[in-house]
């Protein structure tokens, strides 16, 4: 597998990002008794920086537009719907979570996306991001189809998707060599292949 060494300023955001997001689950885990409003305002950072992380990836300009377009779509999509949670806490708890919900749902089709586009990527990796997305997808989708559930119990499942989402962002930028390589090399090969013709 093809692996694109990330420029520096893309390899420190992913690791502050992917730090804080799994702060912000972690803390929803270890201090439940914080009330249910705290909790959903530390998982709306925690989707702050999921999103701040999906638009950075715009600044591959080798990618496919349509890769880039996911990737930032969903990031704007999370950069709404979080400070909505941060800007309204009186909408409700149970709506703040739906808010959170549909957000990492966004994320989670995003990543399965960029699974579906690495065909050329190791089946690994490709696997893990799909995982990622689909772990992220159930386990809001959990949230939204049983609101009769304790608030505290469907906070914690968020959380969890948190922590997954914060683990991959974090990983990559430890690794400083990203999964898009493969997808790189294909568009920069089609490159030459239009400037030779």
């Amino acid at each position: 597998m093809s692996l694109l060494k990330q420029p520096g300023w893309l390899r420190g955001l992913e690791i502050v990002t992917g730090l804080l997001t799994m702060a912000a689950g972690v803390s929803v885990l270890i201090f439940p008794g914080l009330g249910i409003g705290t909790l959903v305002i530390l998982l709306s950072v925690g989707l702050i920086f999921v999103g701040i992380r999906s638009i950075s990836l715009v600044g591959f300009s080798r990618l496919s537009k349509g890769l880039r377009a996911v990737s930032v779509a969903a990031g704007i999509v999370a950069l709404i719907l979080a400070p909505i949670v941060l800007l309204f806490p009186g909408l409700g708890e149970l709506s703040l979570v739906f808010i959170l919900s549909y957000g990492l749902v966004v994320y989670g089709f995003s990543r399965i996306f960029m699974g579906y586009e690495l065909k050329g990527a190791d089946g690994l990796v490709r696997g893990l991001l799909v995982a990622v997305g689909v772990i992220d997808i159930i386990l809001s989708a959990f949230v939204l189809i049983l609101p009769g559930v304790a608030l505290l119990t469907l906070t914690i499942i968020l959380s969890f998707a948190m922590l997954l989402s914060g683990a991959e962002i974090l990983y990559s930028g430890a690794v400083g060599r990203t999964w898009l390589g493969n997808l790189v090399k294909d568009v920069a090969d089609e490159e030459k292949k239009l400037i030779t013709v």
